[in-house]
């Protein structure tokens, strides 16, 4: 059974004896025929089609600027006139245009710093082919006429239109379907307590329902992929048994890399890595401790400079998370267990190409217990990057300033091998010995932009931040 739209345009086709119209054909609204031709399409009786048609239009309709010239000295009865009193008859940006005219034409004479006309009165076909290409379709153009679009497009004097043409053509199962007379009877598309008291539901045709009918797609509003991921992440780790830190985004030096046993003069601090604050550039440090991490800085690397440690940037890891969360701990509180974790942005001052960006996301975590061992820490990671969906991971030595022993994961992916996706170790005793803490802490971070191109299968880190909506859509 038909509803009662398909009907009326399968008729449109009976009545006008064609098996192709245009959608300005039909003597029906243009959203109703093009909902229908949906149906029609769904059950294989019409097939739709668009076309995009170019057409002229003529955007400029003044002279052309070398018959204003021409105008201009018929009306005085003159012949020539100078190039430098053009500016009296011309627009400013005319006047080149003109004179390049002029030559092109042959028009005129240019000596001596006049134009020498020989006839006022000349034909020109540029202008009588601006006046029939106006309003054709670029398939409709003469040879002569393409050869002079191009010139009058760059003279601004036409622009192309595209317009855009629907098509509704009739299957060989369409064409069937109109051989017979089609009778468009009363439709009732909702039973009322009238329709039904009335008796009136007897005789009319009640319209089915097409549940296979193709619909226009709907894009709901939903998080971004980086969102989502992020939050996919937050609900394995704690899961795991962790727990959500965070630190601020501006650090001092000192919570960034001199407690993580980083030299003062190492080259990752430079200019070249960091994002240095230009005011305020220093802040507050932690004295008691402060004291603590110099005697180890001065006892290994001979060197450290309080003013240095100072010093405001833009975070470079979320390790500074980890690092005050331990340095937050009471004496009572070092005794117990610890696993938490950090997913936040980070800032490093890296050229941008297709997988670096300066800046991103990172996300890291730490175990602190009595009896942890670098198998623990294995085990861990393995468990994680499992739930994460990567099946196949491996490990291998890797070496980090902060953690010693330390390893590199790396994840296999069907067509491109091995890559790399985190680096872990165990926090070296320089590291918490400041902190007072004697028990083994394993430590791991993992590039989170890395981790949402390989979940994604993006090939170019900055696809994940453009306002691309047909990607946003598709993932």
């Amino acid at each position: 059974m038909f509803h009662i739209d398909e009907k009326r345009v399968l008729k449109e086709f009976q009545d006008k004896g064609k098996d192709i119209l245009k959608l300005e054909e039909f003597n029906l609204p243009k959203e109703k025929v093009l909902r229908v031709s949906l149906w029609l399409e769904g059950k294989d009786l019409a097939k739709r089609t668009e076309k995009v048609k170019k057409r002229v239009k003529v955007i400029n309709k003044e002279p052309f600027p070398e018959r204003k010239i021409a105008n201009y000295l018929k009306e005085r009865n003159l012949k020539e006139i100078e190039i430098k009193n053009l500016k009296d008859v011309l627009k400013k940006d005319e006047i080149n245009a003109a004179l390049g005219a002029i030559k092109r034409k042959n028009l005129a004479k240019i000596e001596k710093g006049k134009i020498i006309f020989n006839n006022l009165d000349y034909k020109d076909e540029e202008e009588e082919i601006l006046k029939r290409i106006d309003g054709k379709y670029l398939d409709e153009l003469t040879e002569d006429e393409k050869k002079y679009l191009d010139i009058l497009r760059k003279r601004k004097y036409v622009d192309i239109d595209e317009e855009k043409e629907i098509l509704i053509e009739l299957t060989d199962k369409g064409k069937e379907i109109i051989k017979e007379p089609i009778e468009i009877e009363e439709e009732i598309n909702q039973l009322t307590r009238d329709i039904i008291i009335s008796g009136k539901w007897k005789k009319a045709h009640i319209r089915e329902y097409n549940i296979t009918a193709p619909t226009k797609e709907v894009y709901p509003a939903k998080l971004h992929p980086i969102t989502r991921l992020i939050r996919e992440v937050k609900e394995i780790l704690i899961s795991m048994g962790f727990k959500e830190v965070k630190s601020p985004i501006v650090e001092s030096e000192f919570w960034n890399f001199d407690l993580l046993f980083e030299p003062q003069d190492h080259p990752a601090r430079e200019m070249q890595d960091t994002f240095f604050l230009k005011y305020p550039n220093v802040g507050e440090i932690p004295k008691n401790l402060v004291e603590k991490v110099k005697d180890v800085h001065l006892r290994c690397w001979r060197q450290f400079d309080e003013e240095i440690s100072k010093r405001l940037i833009l975070r470079t890891h979320t390790t500074a998370s980890s690092i005050r969360y331990l340095a937050s701990l009471s004496d009572e509180e070092k005794n117990k267990p610890h696993k938490v974790f950090c997913i936040d942005r980070v800032f490093r001052n890296e050229a941008i190409d297709y997988k670096h960006l300066p800046e991103f996301y990172q996300c890291e975590g730490i175990i602190m217990d009595e009896n942890v061992n670098f198998n623990h820490l294995i085990g861990v990671l393995k468990e994680f990057l499992n739930r994460l969906g990567f099946e196949k991971v491996r490990f291998r030595p890797a070496y980090f300033p902060f953690t010693e022993p330390s390893l590199e994961a790396e994840i296999y992916l069907e067509g491109k091998g091995w890559l790399e996706i985190l680096g872990a170790g165990i926090f070296r005793k320089e590291v918490l010995e400041p902190l007072g803490i004697d028990k083994p802490v394993l430590a791991w971070g993992i590039g989170f932009s890395r981790l949402a191109m390989l979940k994604y299968n993006v090939k170019d880190i900055r696809v994940l931040h453009r306002n691309d909506l047909s990607w946003l859509r598709r993932v």
